[in-house]
Order: structure tokens, then sequence, then C-alpha cells
């Protein structure tokens, strides 16, 4: 089967919540955080995350990329990274009013969203450089199109752009893609560590934090995974 990659638009927001729900549902910390919103509402709140992501590129320095089967187009896996940016000052005003206006649906453990978020944040603060880095934000695959290499596309993509500019690239990993990322060069410089025994989930669930200096890895040779 052949794939292709090609920047996403606003018309593939409801194939990308799809893409999203079936990619995080399992996942021991993103899985806990809406357990008892209505699936309708949560479906409604994705839509209006991904599209507030569109509106809001130019904030953020988002670029959006998907893997489609390139016989029926259908959409099977995306990305979302940050390149780098810089604001004005009355970008920078308009950024915080957005994100002071973030609100959850009802049945959202709001605990875990802080606690998570606050965390990566926190972290993103410390490491990463807005103006300098490149950030893979976020990477999706439709579970039933995983280790078909669709990852290491959308991997490559950004990556390819950050080594043009002798840029770092920052990633928050779970387990699940650590191996893949430490193949393209990143290395572990921190890590958020959460107890799920409180929030209905069990035990310890951890990301990684990663930085991956320019050139790092073989982007070539990396098997598609």
């Amino acid at each position: 089967m052949a794939f292709k990659v090609l920047p996403a638009e606003v018309s593939d927001i409801p194939d990308i919540v799809a893409v999203h729900q079936a990619s995080w549902v399992n996942d021991p910390i993103i899985g806990r955080l809406m357990p008892d919103v209505d699936p309708k509402v949560k479906y409604d709140y994705d839509l209006g995350y991904y599209k507030n992501k569109f509106e809001t590129k130019a904030l953020s320095g988002s670029v959006m990329h998907k893997v489609v089967e390139t016989e029926t187009g259908k959409l099977v896996a995306f990305a979302k990274w940050k390149y780098p940016y810089s604001l004005t000052p009355e970008q920078q005003a308009e950024k915080a009013r957005l994100d002071l206006n973030r609100s959850y649906p009802p049945g959202t453990n709001e605990q875990l969203y802080e606690q998570f978020f606050g965390r990566l944040d926190t972290l993103r603060k410390k490491y990463l450089d807005e103006e300098k880095d490149y950030f893979l934000h976020l990477l999706i695959v439709l579970p039933s199109y995983q280790r078909q290499g669709l990852g290491t596309m959308l991997i490559r993509e950004g990556l390819a752009a950050a080594d043009r500019d002798n840029a770092r690239t920052y990633i928050e990993a779970s387990p699940m893609g650590l191996g893949l990322y430490k193949k393209f060069g990143w290395k572990e410089i921190d890590d958020i560590v959460i107890d799920m025994r409180p929030h209905g989930g069990t035990g310890i669930a951890s990301e990684k934090c990663l930085m991956r200096e320019p050139g790092a890895g073989i982007l070539e040779t990396v098997e598609m995974v």
C-alpha cells in the first residue's frame, strides 16, 4: 500500500479528530483526561480544539502535515510541528487572551489535566526556545496503520527542515514512541511522572522529554516504522 505526506487543511479536521481519538483512547494519561465526558461532547470539543489550532497557526508557528493513502486519499496519520517563531507584542497579548479562555467540558478530570499539562508547560519553558527550536508537538497514527512507516515519514518531514536551519528539535514521548525517536537522534533530558491511581488509573505513568541536536541520527537510514 502506498502513502504520501501532504499539508493538512481545515477540511481535514473531522478525519484528524477520528485519528486523534483512536490513537489516544488507551494512553494511560491522555485516556484518563476526559473519562466521564459524553462522547458527542468530547467529539465537538476535539473539533473545536483543532479548528482553533488551524485558525491560530500564526501565533504558534504551527505546521501541520498528514499522511494519506495514495489510492483512496484516506487520512491515516497526522503531525503538528511548531517551527521557530516570534510574536509582536500585539500577538503575544492575543495568545495570552486565548490561553486564559480555555475551558473543559463537564466530566473532565481537571486535576489530572492541570497536573499533566502544568508539568509540560514547566518543562517547555525550561528547555524550549520557541524562537530557535523546532518542536514536534503531536504525532498520531491510526492504530490499524501503525508499524507501516507513517510516523517515520512525518518525522523526516520536520527534521529535514530543522537540519537545514541547523536547529535543535524538542519532543515529549510516550514509552511507545521512545525507541523510534532515539533512532532519529533524540536524547532524554527530563521526564513527566504521574501517579495515576488517584485518577482512576493503575500505577505510575510517565513520558520523556527529549532534545535532538541538528544533524543527529541518520534520516535516510532509520527504519520505516
